[in-house]
């Protein structure tokens, strides 16, 4: 009950619209976390919520459409991942069509929190500046309340038994194929982020990362991270792209 309750909380800031919930509930490395944390392994959970971030590298949210949930995709993905003892592979396959499922989910959200701004218009003719600011904190999370933390509160209350039914239930090739879509997947997402950052004059830049990192084998991101910072700066320096205006 209790760790339902707490799923039911991370749900609730999850699904907030605000930075800080995105920063720190949102996305599915943090909510992978603090799934992880519930269930006593935070490592693992962000092991997990990061295998699917990768997935979600190129995705948008273009005038309140999405092309899959984020939010329940990294949330509920790792839960499942934890609760069913899957691997990174299968756990990110998992996360797609939870992600199509949430996306019904941010539907009936965005449909019933329209009303909201009609309200809001009828406090502002009467001067009621306090009841616009009521309906701006609590309203949405209101609906988010009912639709997106009510549910996961359920599913991780009743749900662990009937995911490893499922699981269980799967054939070979189901979990094999499961398995290979899996590893795809992050692929799509590099190739998604790739083509809205391409620059030809960045793309030896790219390459380079990518040979030093299959040729020697390391895989510490925070070592490229610097690296590429100071790269950035030594070719700023020297006037990279001023004479074409790259920016």
């Amino acid at each position: 009950m209790v760790q339902a309750l707490l799923m039911a909380l991370v749900a609730l800031l999850n699904g907030i619209q605000g930075p800080y919930m995105w920063y720190m509930f949102r996305e599915p490395v943090m909510a992978g976390f603090w799934v992880g944390l519930i269930y006593g392994d935070p490592v693992m959970g962000t092991v997990i919520g990061a295998t699917i971030n990768v997935s979600y590298l190129g995705w948008i949210s273009a005038g309140g459409a999405n092309a899959s949930d984020l939010y329940w995709a990294g949330l509920l993905g790792t839960f499942v991942a934890i609760q069913g003892g899957m691997s990174l592979d299968t756990a990110v396959a998992f996360a797609v069509p939870i992600g199509l499922l949430g996306n019904y989910v941010h539907v009936a959200y965005m449909t019933l929190a329209s009303v909201w701004p009609t309200r809001m218009d009828i406090l502002a003719s009467r001067g009621d500046w306090k009841g616009i600011r009521r309906l701006q904190i609590l309203g949405g999370p209101a609906f988010v309340l009912i639709l997106r933390a009510l549910p996961v509160f359920l599913i991780a209350l009743y749900g662990g038994g009937l995911i490893q039914q499922m699981i269980d239930a799967l054939p070979v090739w189901a979990m094999n194929g499961l398995s290979a879509v899996g590893k795809m997947l992050p692929a799509l997402g590099m190739s998604m982020l790739f083509k809205f950052m391409y620059k030809k004059e960045l793309l030896p830049f790219f390459v380079l990362g990518f040979v030093i990192a299959a040729y020697t084998g390391l895989s510490d991101l925070l070592m490229f991270a610097a690296v590429g910072v100071c790269l950035a700066l030594l070719m700023i320096k020297l006037g990279f792209g001023k004479e074409k205006g790259v920016e």
